[in-house]
């Protein structure tokens, strides 16, 4: 599992290790700039991110991008369009074969997940219902070559009222059981905020108390202490058939379950193999 986290230049520690670097093409004024960036945090994939269209996207922006990558082949070099253009992506892909190219949209649905990929794209950004499918889509993405990304820290759905539970989401906890299906993890929210998510999901891989404090749009009504290892192992490849007038009712299940515990104050916790060879 990779690690991404949006540049704001109070990060230096961080920066060092971690595997992906966001940065604003805003923030980049010349070809200076990106080579001393570059070379700076060379260990990094660097994602040249484009916000709007007003800022400088221009042929000449990226041929020196390209051109750049192309003649420094040590650095990692990607670029983040704002939003789906058949014709541009095409246009890029055909002069700089070898670019990595992709868009900040968060794809929801097959139509625009295939639509992405038959045009070459590096990446692709996972969310909401397609949460739900991450093994049929990880096995789609990979046999093209193309990193899944996800935010795993927002409750995501199109439908504003759509119950807790059956958004998408990840918690602390799961993102290992998560690793065979996505390459790279983003967060959501302030970007003064990247390190201290950074750390919960990637460092202490838990988090002791309702996932509401940490999930952006979700309520403090799950504890993730009270929470089964089952609920992600499921969710990650049940299509939401509860959605389609099917039986499966196993989200209800482990979060009525988790406040029950929660009320008993009993936790959930799991031994690792250390652990259990030592007892």
């Amino acid at each position: 599992m990779k690690y991404c986290i949006n540049f704001y230049g109070k990060q230096i520690d961080l920066l060092d290790t971690i595997d992906e670097i966001n940065i604003n093409v805003s923030k980049i004024q010349d070809l200076n700039e990106l080579k001393d960036f570059c070379e700076l945090h060379k260990n990094q994939r660097i994602n040249l991110c484009i916000n709007d269209w007003q800022e400088g996207l221009n042929n000449k922006f990226f041929d020196l991008c390209f051109t750049f990558q192309e003649n420094n082949p040590a650095y990692n070099i990607a670029i983040r369009l704002p939003n789906w253009d058949k014709g541009l992506c095409l246009a890029l892909k055909e002069k700089y074969p070898q670019a990595k190219v992709y868009f900040g949209t968060m794809i929801n649905n097959w139509d625009t997940l295939v639509c992405y990929l038959n045009y070459g794209v590096s990446d692709v950004i996972i969310a909401e219902a397609l949460g739900f499918e991450l093994d049929t889509v990880a096995e789609i993405a990979h046999s093209k070559e193309v990193q899944v990304r996800v935010f795993p820290n927002v409750a995501q759905s199109i439908f504003k009222d759509m119950p807790d539970k059956l958004k998408f989401w990840i918690r602390p906890e799961d993102i290992e059981t998560c690793e065979t299906y996505i390459d790279v993890c983003e967060f959501y929210g302030e970007d003064d905020k990247q390190n201290l998510y950074y750390n919960i999901y990637n460092i202490d891989k838990k988090w002791s108390g309702s996932l509401g404090e940490i999930i952006i749009g979700l309520s403090n009504e799950i504890n993730s202490m009270t929470l089964s290892p089952a609920f992600i192992n499921k969710r990650i490849r049940c299509n939401r058939e509860c959605m389609k007038g099917k039986k499966c009712q196993l989200c209800d299940h482990m979060v009525d379950l988790s406040k029950l515990l929660e009320q008993a104050n009993l936790r959930i916790s799991i031994k690792d193999e250390e652990e259990e060879n030592n007892g």
